[in-house]
């Protein structure tokens, strides 16, 4: 099997956060119920962070914006394991919890293996593991995304691929979707989107994050950057 990726377009993403229901659907990670559990944050993106139960998450950002007409930007991010190259999380667990799937370019989780030690939590760089109480073994084990490995080996996209409506999430061959990313940007430079990029073609673990630089081996993304209008022709004067 190549070298798999899930790519992100933020210039499609509407933050309709069907992939955060799918996710947590397909894997069985349960939600608060209770009344008026989820308590208001001051922002559309819920829940605040990762956590046990939840392995994704649309961040919200907003733009001051520069009309009446819209007062406000948004900036909708994904935000999850970004499944690094040279990942940190699985080079220091002592279990082998975490294994990065050489076909895939997945980095698995078993729980099983896990020792609740929380290395991984230290090593990445995104602040990405996170842990969940296992009542059978009465411990702390590992919790993140694991690329819906049982998927994918059915011939199957993750499960937020497969619920992007607007089609910002898709899953592919590698160079397949470094070719999308790449005419993406081309298209947005062309549209006004100077700072228009793609992240993950190179880099092996640095990624970026809503204004950071972001990228990885089974991650890629394009991250549209501010509009910048050419200036409006003045009308000639009679």
């Amino acid at each position: 099997m190549t070298e798999k990726v899930v790519y992100f377009d933020s210039s499609k993403c509407t933050a309709c956060k069907a992939c955060q229901v799918a996710c947590k659907t397909w894997n069985n990670l349960p939600s608060p119920l209770g009344t008026n559990e989820a308590k208001w944050s001051g922002t559309h993106q819920t829940p605040a962070d990762l956590n046990g139960d939840t392995r994704l998450i649309i961040t919200f950002n907003e733009l001051e914006g520069d009309s009446k007409i819209k007062p406000v930007k948004w900036a909708f991010g994904r935000r999850a394991c970004q499944h690094c190259t040279d990942a940190p999380c699985a080079s220091v667990c002592p279990g082998g919890a975490l294994v990065r799937n050489e076909e895939t370019g997945f980095v698995e989780v078993y729980q099983d293996k896990c020792v609740g030690c929380q290395y991984c939590h230290s090593a990445c760089p995104f602040d990405v593991p996170r842990y969940e109480s296992n009542g059978l073994l009465d411990k702390t084990v590992i919790d993140k995304c694991t690329g819906c490995a049982d998927r994918v080996a059915h011939g199957m996209a993750p499960a937020c691929v497969s619920a992007c409506q607007p089609n910002a999430l898709q899953f592919g061959d590698r160079d397949e979707m470094i070719a999308k990313g790449k005419e993406k940007v081309a298209w947005l430079h062309e549209n006004g989107y100077p700072d228009a990029c793609l992240y993950g073609e190179h880099e092996r673990w640095a990624v970026c994050m809503s204004s950071r630089c972001s990228s990885t081996a089974s991650m890629l993304m394009t991250r549209c950057g501010t509009r910048r209008r050419p200036p409006r022709p003045s009308s000639p004067r009679s």
